[in-house]
């Protein structure tokens, strides 16, 4: 099934918002461990909740890349359809 990109941003802000992120704040450009605290096991959790709310995998190197809640929004906006 094809997700259109305000579907898929919604979904994306629901699991955020699990995790205290509001991206619509000065959050969305936070990097997820310098700046929010964020642990490996923490930002695995985050980026595996939203990759099963969207139904995609990404790759570990991937996954690793996105530093911020607005790198992951993008990302998944633009790849993942």
């Amino acid at each position: 099934m094809k997700t259109n990109n305000y579907t898929k941003l919604k979904t994306i802000i629901e699991v955020m918002g699990k995790y205290g992120i509001t991206p619509i704040s000065k959050l969305k450009r936070s990097d997820f461990v310098k700046d929010m605290g964020f642990d490996k096991v923490y930002l695995d959790g985050l980026i595996y909740d939203v990759e099963d709310a969207l139904q995609v995998e990404l790759n570990e190197e991937t996954a690793n890349s996105l530093k911020s809640p607005d790198e992951l929004i993008r990302y998944m906006l633009q790849h993942q359809n």
